[in-house]
């Protein structure tokens, strides 16, 4: 397992063993992200960096945008199931084994299936919480090189991977609440080059990571 994993491994374990904590003691503080329906939607999104890792050739980072918006089901007062959308944006440079520069402009569409915790610490503060599991796919790739010659749809397909979150957000009603929020991923398995492409190499984004605005809207 690599340090990825286990860092979130541990962040979720953390999560867990806090919020579980917690709810066992008298909570005093008014749950201003229950009501009356068990639905939410939650959106959040970051910048931060990506590391880009190859099989056959050399690794790169890129910088990272992401936005992923959810629809969460809560089961309790503290957890939840939440599925949705994702999309990140990396950009950024890198070199090949031939000492080739490129510009690497990348989109990709994500659809993550997670747990969601949440915990009031403080009059309308609660630290929130996910990890879960995504299936995601290529929807833009273009590799810029020098001479303007742009080379586009070199990896195809779909991987798999592993994503968690952390923050804390202010509760301005039971309807609305805002914060901020870390959150990290990693792919499992590599895409495959395209079949049209003579290049041997396969590829994943070893890690994103990223910091940036949460918003929670209780139905």
């Amino acid at each position: 397992m690599n340090t990825l994993k286990i860092t979130l491994l541990f962040t979720f374990l953390f999560s867990f063993h806090f919020l579980t904590a917690q709810d066992q003691k008298d909570n005093t503080y008014t749950d201003y992200q229950l009501s009356d329906s068990k639905f939410s939607i939650i959106g959040y999104g970051g910048v931060g960096y990506a590391v880009v890792d190859n099989d056959n050739q050399p690794n790169y980072n890129l910088d990272a945008s992401t936005f992923d918006i959810l629809l969460n089901y809560r089961i309790g007062k503290r957890y939840g199931i939440a599925t949705g959308i994702g999309f990140n944006q990396l950009t950024g440079t890198g070199f090949n084994n031939a000492g080739q520069n490129f510009y690497h402009e990348r989109g990709t569409l994500k659809i993550p299936l997670l747990l969601s915790g949440n915990y009031n610490i403080a009059p309308k503060v609660r630290l929130v919480a996910n990890i879960g599991f995504y299936a995601q796919t290529i929807i833009k790739d273009d590799f810029s090189f020098a001479g303007n010659t742009t080379v586009g749809d070199i990896y195809e397909g779909w991987n798999f991977g592993l994503q968690s979150g952390i923050g804390m957000s202010y509760n301005f009603n039971e309807k609305f609440s805002l914060g901020l929020m870390f959150n990290t991923q990693g792919d499992f398995n590599r895409f495959d080059t395209a079949s049209d492409v003579n290049l041997n190499n396969n590829q994943k984004i070893k890690s994103i990571n990223t910091a940036g605005l949460l918003f929670t809207i209780n139905l």
